[in-house]
């Protein structure tokens, strides 16, 4: 196979060896180009991260030559409210000096924190590729404000997970896994890698339950497919905890050493029984346990002895009052009873049965690994929901075990965000960290785009004048788009790197045109989705020169730096260095690892259960949570008020919690990706396009007759907030009761003469319109994309724009 190292513009036919961008699979690829010109991208066998790739990525080539890219730096010329911007062209350079100018200025009026920058998501679109560079910008020029979507996209599977585990879900080690769980994610469609080994897994036996309300992709296929009412996840998981304590299913020794479910909790105040509870000179910070070899409390982090999961205890304060105690494991058991699925199944939609079936599968076939992702987060009680199914797989035992969810060793490189250069004080002025201490503000450190919003519209907590676009586009990604679209007006300076003209990118000042991923390198130092990946780097080479006057976020990044007194800090400009630093701890240099274009695997051995490792001072290492155990009953949350426990609250707009506004919007409503595009992107290449012409929205065939609603014809989907229109994809997929629609729909496609819709209009398809932002998770702010009230009519097609 003949290789490139470069982008090659000459003549003839050679072939790249590289990577897709366009989501965190990075599904290796090899890059045909033909006379200058990439023709073809198609999976590369032999990489670790190689013989799968999506229509997405194989479509990826119509991205580098769509006539709809964006080629020159424009600048507006007309107030943001006019109908015509009045782009005009100008050079790279009056651009970048004009606008770091304009930050700078700012700053010196308002401070650092007056200045935002938006990044899309790595998980649907090529900023993996420059985001590492985006955060040490922001970092070094002193802003806490870095705008993003985690709130509704991976922090209840990552983040969130820490306050039970210590750390975000690892992969799952399906190769080892007798059973497999995989709750609210379809990997058939945003995840091929992982839809590929579960396949792969499925062939040599394995088993698997799935939870989505949908029986479609990888779901439709499992064992046991338990199609639950969307945004009911939390009771569902609840109820599979009862089965597994109910029938003792669980491990007990994982729990009884393992998590902190032993420590007593003190019936009158709900919170762990500290040694000071007990005696004059005990540790208030030290917990509480009853050793049933002792028969007498002791101190949950003393060695030996055997910690009760089960049981009340009356014991004697320090002032000789008499303290009713139960186990954590008890407070969680009897929550647990409470949603049974005898008793819960009205809530769910989930037949007991299925439930029970469940979970006796999953404790049958172990080792258990587990995958969830946003189809749990974009509830109002979506972290909660995520604790409960942490807690559920952690009661399986398998944790860091063959065949359960294992974290894999990683390539050690250079930190190159620069996180310790943003003083502490100012991190904790982050937009929405005072609301949210344990969500996203505080923990990766991002900002909501709706908080965004509130801070430009109304100064609070204080005013935000300026937001650098690179890849998002929030207009489309959060709910309340006319509230985005009213702040993007109201700043003073709105700047966009972007592919397309996006209805953010017209809302701003300057529109700088980003290369894709095929036009630009980058530096891969891990890929995220295998075990073998995980120690591979590759450094992937542009496939051809960047079109016109594109260029590379990163790029982009540097040069602005470099024009705001932070050149050293950005290796002068020179993107090459600054690899080169990255990979230092490697011992590998670029030079070398250019000269590999597949890449190099570095050595690095798999240890299982590293909390049982004991270190130097005698004690086990434990998880990297407060107790150092796995969190049943979470410290951090009881701190701050919130609930310790899983417990599970109803969506705040459902049939259950809001059966007056359900008289009038009857129908639950969902939204889910289809295996076409991404979130709002790719919708004008043609291939892609061709498969899904227009708006669509999944709905039961008896929901369909009951609202005379027919297939493939048009129809409103309505909300108390907006309407969209869509036409209907009747299908016994789905369960009645609910309507599934897609969000992202905006951009047109010329080459098939398909429309584009406006964002803001009933007449066009928006989902962002159908739900506002002021319904949301208390801990992560996750709002209700997934679980709303809708109603449903038919519709003539409407008039294309």
């Amino acid at each position: 196979m003949a290789a490139s190292t470069s982008a090659n513009t000459g003549t003839g036919t050679h072939t790249v060896r590289g990577y897709c961008a366009l989501c965190t699979a990075h599904c290796a690829t090899v890059a045909t180009v033909v006379d200058g010109r990439v023709t073809r991208l198609e999976p590369d066998h032999v990489h670790p991260h190689g013989g799968v790739m999506c229509l997405k990525g194989k479509a990826a080539p119509e991205l580098v030559y769509n006539p709809a890219r964006l080629n020159h730096p424009l600048r507006r010329t007309r107030p943001k409210g006019d109908s015509d911007p009045g782009w005009e062209r100008v050079s790279w350079d009056d651009a970048l000096d004009d606008i770091a100018q304009r930050l700078l200025d700012i700053r010196n009026r308002h401070g650092a924190r007056a200045i935002a920058l938006a990044r899309g998501t790595p998980s649907g679109t090529s900023l993996d590729d420059g985001g590492r560079w985006l955060t040490r910008f922001m970092n070094l020029f002193g802003s806490p404000n870095t705008v993003s979507t985690t709130h509704v996209c991976n922090w209840h599977k990552d983040t969130g997970l820490t306050y039970t585990f210590g750390v975000d879900q690892p992969i799952p080690d399906l190769e080892h896994s007798g059973a497999f769980m995989l709750w609210g994610h379809n990997p058939s469609y945003t995840s091929l890698i992982l839809a590929n080994d579960i396949f792969q897994s499925r062939r040599r036996g394995m088993k698997m339950v799935a939870v989505d309300p949908r029986k479609t992709g990888t779901a439709g296929g499992a064992d046991v497919l338990l199609q639950v009412r969307p945004g009911s996840d939390g009771a569902l998981a609840l109820a599979m905890i009862h089965v597994l304590i109910e029938e003792s299913l669980l491990d007990e020794t994982f729990v009884r050493e393992w998590t902190n479910a032993p420590w007593l909790l003190r019936c009158d105040t709900g919170l762990p029984l500290t040694q000071a509870d007990l005696t004059v000179d005990g540790d208030a910070g030290a917990y509480v346990v009853w050793d049933e070899d002792a028969q007498n409390p002791a101190a949950s982090t003393s060695s030996g002895g055997c910690p009760a999961i089960r049981g009340e205890r009356v014991l004697l304060d320090a002032d000789g009052k008499l303290i009713r105690c139960r186990t954590a494991f008890d407070a969680l058991a009897e929550l647990a009873a409470e949603h049974a699925p005898e008793c819960s199944e009205s809530v769910t939609w989930v037949a007991a049965a299925s439930v029970r079936e469940a979970v006796r599968l999953l404790a049958a076939n172990r080792p258990v690994s587990m995958f969830m992702w946003n189809g749990i987060g974009q509830h109002t009680n979506a972290t909660q929901t995520g604790r409960a199914i942490g807690i559920l797989y952690a009661l399986l035992g398998d944790f860091d075990a063959p065949g359960g969810n294992v974290i894999f060793p990683t390539v050690s490189v250079n930190d190159v965000g620069a996180a310790g250069k943003l003083p502490d004080e100012v991190a904790a002025a982050r937009i929405g960290r005072q609301e949210r201490p344990l969500g996203p503000p505080a923990n990766p450190g991002s900002v909501s785009p709706y908080d965004f919003a509130t801070a430009v519209l109304e100064e609070t907590p204080y005013p935000v004048k300026a937001l650098v676009t690179f890849g998002a586009n929030p207009v489309m990604s959060s709910g309340d788009s006319q509230w985005i679209h009213d702040a993007l007006c109201s700043l003073e300076l709105g700047v966009t790197v972007e592919l397309f003209m996006t209805p953010t990118a017209q809302l701003s000042d300057y529109v700088l045109p980003a290369a894709s991923f095929l036009e630009m390198d980058n530096l891969a130092t891990g890929f995220r989705h295998r075990p073998k990946g995980k120690l591979h780097m590759q450094y992937r080479p542009a496939v051809v020169e960047p079109l016109k006057e594109r260029r590379s976020d990163a790029w982009v990044a540097f040069e602005l730096a470099k024009r705001m007194g932070m050149a050293t800090e950005f290796w002068d400009g020179d993107l090459q260095a600054a690899y080169a630093y990255e990979l230092e701890p490697t011992g590998i240099t670029l030079e070398v690892l250019k000269a590999e274009p597949g890449g190099i695997t570095v050595d690095g051995s798999t240890r299982y259960r590293k909390h049982a490792e004991v270190g130097e001072d005698g004690t086990p290492r434990g998880f990297r949570t407060p107790s150092r155990k796995v969190e049943v009953f979470s410290t951090l949350f009881a701190e701050h008020g919130y609930d310790p426990l899983p417990t599970y609250v109803e969506p705040a707009m459902s049939p259950i919690s809001q059966p007056g506004v359900a008289a009038d919007y009857p129908i639950v409503l969902t939204n889910a990706k289809v295996t076409t595009f991404i979130h709002s992107q790719l919708r004008s290449l043609p291939s892609l396009r061709r498969n899904a012409p227009h708006p669509t929205a999944d709905v039961h065939p008896d929901t369909a007759a009951r609202f005379a609603v027919a297939d493939e014809e048009w129809m409103v989907v309505e909300t108390p907030r907006g309407a969209i229109r869509v036409k209907a994809r009747v299908t016994k997929t789905i369960p009645a009761g609910i309507v599934c629609v897609q969000s992202g729909w905006w951009q047109a496609c010329e080459a098939l003469e398909l429309p584009r819709y406006d964002p803001y209009d009933a007449d066009g398809a928006n989902a962002s319109m159908l739900i506002g932002h002021d319904l949301q998770d208390p801990i992560s702010g996750s709002l209700p994309h997934r679980s709303y009230l809708c109603r449903i009519r038919p519709l003539q097609a409407p008039t294309a724009r």
